[in-house]
């Protein structure tokens, strides 16, 4: 099993983090997007998207990251990171979706927004980015509730968010408590300080 992407992209970070939940090997092959590596010819080959990261397993080759994950899931079951419950797994994809369409699109477009001279900085736009992003953090701290994990226990759902709410936080962006407190909870687990190394 081959995994080709970046070590500082989110969505890469996700793949390695469950990898490293499920204590699976694989090698880490890098595509540099600080030098354009996703728009070599070699790499578009295999993702013709060239975004990271993919997943290289025996015959099959995967783009998207959601869609890795759920790969991932159901090839080793041992995990439990994907209920067995059709309900459960339900709530587990809508967090899926939701992670990649409505929460990371206005972070990112607030780095963008961020990284601009002073004098060519929308201060609106930023305003309103910085509100949809504490809305979208009520959403998930009403959803958390009183427990540790969306589900009540650790999965899927759980992982998709903590390269992104560990993202927020580095840019210091404030957290409600009951958000910061289920970040902290996420970060402490293992899998998450291997897949924050840099790849060997």
């Amino acid at each position: 099993m081959q995994l080709y992407g970046f070590h500082l992209s989110g969505n890469t970070r996700k793949v390695r983090l469950c990898l490293a939940e499920l204590a699976v090997d694989y090698a880490f092959v890098s595509v540099d997007l600080s030098v354009g590596a996703q728009r070599a010819p070699d790499y578009l080959r295999i993702n013709p998207n060239g975004v990271v990261p993919t997943l290289v397993d025996g015959a099959l080759t995967l783009w998207e990251s959601s869609a890795i994950l759920l790969y991932l899931a159901e090839k080793y079951p041992h995990g439990g990171l994907l209920p067995s419950r059709l309900d459960e797994r339900a709530r587990v994809y809508k967090w899926l979706v939701w992670q990649p369409a409505t929460f990371n699109p206005p972070r990112q477009r607030l780095v963008a927004a961020l990284a601009k001279p002073d004098a060519d900085r929308d201060a609106a736009l930023v305003d309103t980015l910085r509100g949809t992003i504490a809305h979208n953090l009520e959403i998930l701290a009403e959803a958390l509730g009183g427990n540790d994990y969306l589900l009540g226990r650790y999965t899927l759902a759980d992982l998709v968010m903590l390269p992104h709410l560990a993202a927020l936080q580095a840019a210091d962006f404030q957290l409600p408590g009951t958000v910061r407190r289920y970040l902290e909870r996420l970060a402490a687990r293992p899998a998450w300080q291997l897949a924050l190394a840099a790849p060997a």
